[in-house]
């Protein structure tokens, strides 16, 4: 939260600055012009006092000046005065020779110049007597000036620092008090039990933070729902792991005190069988927690063609049903969707092995893909005894066998087919077979602008 409040009080202050300096920039320009204006005012009024001692005499102008009034007329205090009356033509006709002519055309003229190094401000004046044109020149030192200058640009700059460190407080006053409901925030998260997942209130918030808020607690609702899958799947995970393993356990015993070799080879065989079983369990408890740990794995989705993923399974599942003298036929059709290959994969897999698994010697097991009306759809087709269409419901969730069930397997198998279906969109059916023998399992994924044909052809194996 500090460095937030300093990131905030670093741009604030950046062009605080930047408009304060120009600010004093502005306002000495502004102040030194309206000096100047009085000082050349003034200057212009003591050459209006000049053409007032211009008298003719002889039949030529001259400035009748004496001594106490040209005194008066060059005191000041920390300048010094200069004056000069010159004909249009430039003769002078009195004053300081130091002056250079200025020709005036119409109206006063005032200009900076230097006299032996020193630099003057001069104010020209054009003025006519009977028929003589004149100028009258009065300048003088840039003391009072540039003194009163450096005193504008010191207060400018003084007041422009005073006002910018009492913005700088205000602006600090108010960032602390607009982050507060901010910290209070992060309080009230990192004083929350780890175990606390709760929402966040959002009664006392203001409006800006509550789209914050309603993320983080929609964060927490995703992660309470994960924590919860997670201990519940522990927990069956426990459940089921406990009773094979103490199985084995009990045989192991039991064959290490066993002296008859026939009994012996009779329990190492069951703790043969025991020990698939735990590694098949092992192996399903593992994909479905891989199957979950991917689901959101929106980065992997690619264009995954249906035919690919089953003529893949083909090639590893043929020596096993010729083992079991199981008939494992494909039938492919177009049709490509949106997914995560390898958990398209892992659906299948579990949907054929589920297959393999409770149908008898001597049946039929027929995996097919393709385009059908609106979906395009995964389907393995069994002729086994079947599911009641009172288990049909069930037969989702985790570890849950329908009564009666044979082979081998530990119920997890169509859970994982649920859940990946789910995480892509898709539905999945349990019908019954061909000739109402069996049952029919089909994953329907649904027609969308990321799920296009493919132009594979249809096909059987």
């Amino acid at each position: 939260m500090a460095a937030l409040r300093r990131r905030l009080q670093v741009w604030l202050l950046i062009p605080l600055l930047v408009l304060s300096g120009a600010g004093s920039v502005i306002d000495y320009r502004i102040q030194a012009d309206i000096a100047e204006a009085a000082y050349d005012d003034a200057l212009g009024n003591t050459a209006k006092a000049i053409a007032v001692l211009i008298q003719r005499e002889d039949g030529r102008p001259v400035l009748n000046l004496r001594p106490r009034t040209e005194t008066a007329l060059r005191t000041d205090r920390v300048d010094r005065i200069y004056f000069a009356v010159f004909r249009e033509n430039g003769e002078r006709l009195a004053g300081d020779a130091e002056l250079p002519f200025v020709s005036v055309f119409g109206e006063s003229q005032s200009s900076d110049q230097t006299i032996a190094g020193t630099e003057i401000r001069l104010i020209a004046v054009p003025y006519s007597i009977e028929n003589d044109r004149l100028v009258i020149e009065v300048a003088e030192t840039t003391g009072k000036r540039r003194s009163l200058q450096r005193r504008v640009a010191l207060i400018s700059a003084a007041w422009k620092v005073l006002t910018a460190m009492l913005v700088l407080l205000l602006v600090g006053f108010g960032i602390s008090s607009g982050l507060k409901p901010l910290e209070r925030l992060r309080m009230m998260v990192t004083s929350r039990p780890v175990r606390n997942l709760s929402p966040l209130p959002t009664g006392d918030v203001p409006d800006e933070l509550r789209p914050l808020i309603s993320a983080l607690n929609r964060q927490i609702e995703l992660l309470g729902e994960s924590v919860s899958s997670q201990d519940r799947f522990l927990s069956d995970a426990a459940h089921q792991l406990k009773t094979p393993l103490a199985a084995l356990q009990a045989q192991l015993e039991l064959a290490a005190s066993d002296n008859e070799p026939a009994s012996r080879q009779r329990r190492l065989a069951e703790m043969e069988e025991a020990t698939r079983r735990v590694g098949h369990l092992v192996r399903q408890l593992l994909a479905q927690a891989r199957a979950e740990s991917g689901m959101a794995a929106t980065t992997q989705r690619q264009r995954v063609v249906l035919a690919d993923i089953v003529e893949a399974l083909a090639r590893s599942h043929l020596d096993t049903a010729i083992q079991r003298n199981i008939d494992l036929g494909f039938e492919l059709g177009a049709g490509a969707v949106h997914g995560v290959p390898w958990l398209l994969n892992e659906l299948l897999v579990n949907l054929l092995d589920n297959a393999l698994t409770y149908v008898p010697a001597g049946s039929s097991v027929t995996v097919r893909c393709g385009q059908r009306g609106e979906h395009y759809f995964l389907e393995v087709e069994d002729d086994c005894p079947g599911i009641s269409q009172e288990f049909r419901g069930r037969v989702f969730e985790r570890f849950f066998r329908a009564p009666g069930s044979t082979g081998e397997g530990c119920g997890l198998g169509l859970a994982i087919v649920q859940d990946i279906a789910t995480a892509h969109g898709a539905t999945v059916k349990i019908s019954d077979g061909a000739d109402g023998r069996g049952v029919c399992v089909t994953v329907l994924f649904p027609l969308t602008s990321g799920n296009e044909s493919a132009a594979n052809g249809a096909g059987s194996v």
